[in-house]
C-alpha cells in the first residue's frame, strides 16, 4: 500500500484539505503523511517514512502556517521514535528529534510517543508512552527548530502514573494530561 494503511488519528484541516497520518504502509511500510481534499479527491502522499526518519506515526498532526508537526512512535536513530516537521507540499521534511535508545526499557528522554504535539509560541510539547528514567514515559518540550529538547517530567508510575498515551493541553503556564496506568490506585492519573 504505497499510499499508507491503518490510519489511527484525527485529521487537521486547512482550507479544504485534510492532513493525516497512516501508521503503516507507504513505500517502506513505515507509514505516511497524506493529504486529501474534503471532497475525497486529490489524495497525495506528503511524506513516506523510511524508518530512519521515523516509523509508525499513530498520532495526529498539528499545523502552523504551512508546516505540519508530528510524532512517530518508532524508528529514528535508535528505534525509539521521532518528532518531525514537514511543509504541507511535502518539502522540507526535518527530523527535529530522535529519542535515544532504551536500555532495559529506560533512557533519559522517553520513547515511543503515541500522542500528538501542542504548540505554544515556538515550543512544542508532547508525551512519550515509554522510556524515561523509570521506563514509564515522559513529558517533553522542544523548540520548533529542533533545539532545546528538555525532559519536563519523568513518570514514576506508583504515585504520578505512567504510560501517557494522550496529548496535552496548555492553560497559562500549566500543562494538563492523563497517564493511562499507575497512580495510587493503579488505574491511571490526571496530572498538571
Amino acid at each position: 500500500d504505497s499510499d499508507g494503511a491503518n490510519p489511527r488519528a484525527a485529521f487537521v484541516l486547512s482550507g479544504g484539505i485534510l492532513y493525516g497520518t497512516a501508521s503503516s504502509g507507504g513505500d517502506s511500510g513505515d507509514g505516511t503523511i497524506f493529504a486529501v481534499n474534503t471532497t475525497g479527491t486529490g489524495f497525495t502522499v506528503v511524506h513516506a517514512f523510511t524508518g530512519g526518519d521515523g516509523a509508525s506515526p499513530v498520532a495526529g498532526l498539528i499545523l502552523s502556517g504551512n508546516t505540519l508537526y508530528g510524532t512517530a512512535s518508532g524508528g529514528g536513530g535508535s528505534g525509539s521514535g521521532t518528532v518531525f516537521k514537514v511543509n504541507t507540499d511535502g518539502s522540507g521534511f526535518t527530523n527535529l528529534y530522535s529519542f535515544t535508545a532504551l536500555v532495559l526499557n529506560v533512557n533519559a528522554d522517553g520513547a515511543n510517543p503515541q500522542a500528538g504535539l501542542i504548540l505554544s509560541g515556538n515550543t512544542l510539547y508532547g508525551t512519550t508512552a515509554g522510556g524515561g528514567t523509570n521506563g514509564t514515559g515522559t513529558v517533553f518540550a522542544l523548540n520548533t527548530n529542533g533545539t532545546g529538547f528538555t525532559t519536563l517530567h519523568t513518570f514514576n508510575f506508583t504515585t504520578d502514573g505512567g504510560d501517557p498515551y494522550a496529548g496535552l493541553i496548555l492553560s497559562g503556564n500549566t500543562l494538563y494530561g492523563t497517564a493511562r496506568d499507575g497512580g495510587t490506585n493503579g488505574y491511571g492519573t490526571v496530572f498538571a
